[in-house]
């Protein structure tokens, strides 16, 4: 059986460095001024900076900044998740309803919990590309199915890319110790600043080596 690849893979001099963009989805439990409290399947490092999009059904449409104060494992029946305590830039203000004299209208409290969106930027190195998917190199686990999108400067221009992370293990030793398999999501025809543009130019110019040297 042919061990060649169906795509050619380039390996990235010196390990590009980039960003996963990671969206995933948290459980919020409490919301009160500048403090936030959240159930994630990940535990998150004290200090880290994230981005919260606050659900809809608290009756605003908000996206914040929040920091890590704490997280703590927890288990919730037979699966283990992470309470994490938030503290946003600024307190979060829910909206008041009021007469037509100006004093506020008693209302129901929010309904929580309720269904967030937490955003990280986790560090990456991209080990080796093709124009299907790539290797990457992170700092703290990319869960397998977590979707996201890959940003890397390449000749000084930042390109972007959605991937699936398709597998995740661990290399034990190193600042980088979780290595991930990632596929791009080729949910259209690939812009000039992406990725994959790029990689299939470069598939291009091998091909096209290979034939000359024929």
């Amino acid at each position: 059986m042919s061990e060649r690849r169906r795509t050619s893979r380039f390996v990235i001099p010196e390990h590009a460095h980039g960003t996963f963009r990671l969206m995933q989805d948290v459980c919020v439990e409490k919301v009160r001024g500048d403090e936030i409290v959240i159930v994630a399947d990940l535990g998150l490092q004290a200090g880290e900076e994230l981005v919260l999009e606050l659900p809809r059904a608290l009756g605003i449409r908000s996206v914040v900044l929040v920091h890590v104060v704490s997280c703590v494992a927890v288990w919730v029946g037979e699966a283990r998740r992470y309470r994490v305590m938030l503290r946003s830039a600024v307190p979060v203000e829910m909206p008041v309803l009021r007469r037509a004299s100006g004093s506020p209208v008693p209302g129901p409290a929010p309904v929580l919990p309720a269904l967030g969106v937490l955003m990280r930027r986790v560090p990456i190195r991209v080990r080796d590309v093709s124009t299907s998917g790539c290797q990457l190199e992170s700092p703290d686990v990319l869960a397998e199915g977590a979707v996201g999108q890959l940003e890397i400067a390449i000749d000084g221009q930042i390109h972007k890319e959605p991937l699936r992370v398709c597998r995740s293990m661990r290399a034990p030793g190193g600042p980088w110790p979780w290595r991930c398999g990632a596929h791009f999501l080729a949910l259209e025809v690939p812009a000039p600043a992406s990725v994959r543009n790029v990689v299939a130019r470069f598939e291009i110019l091998d091909e096209l080596a290979g034939i000359r040297l024929r």
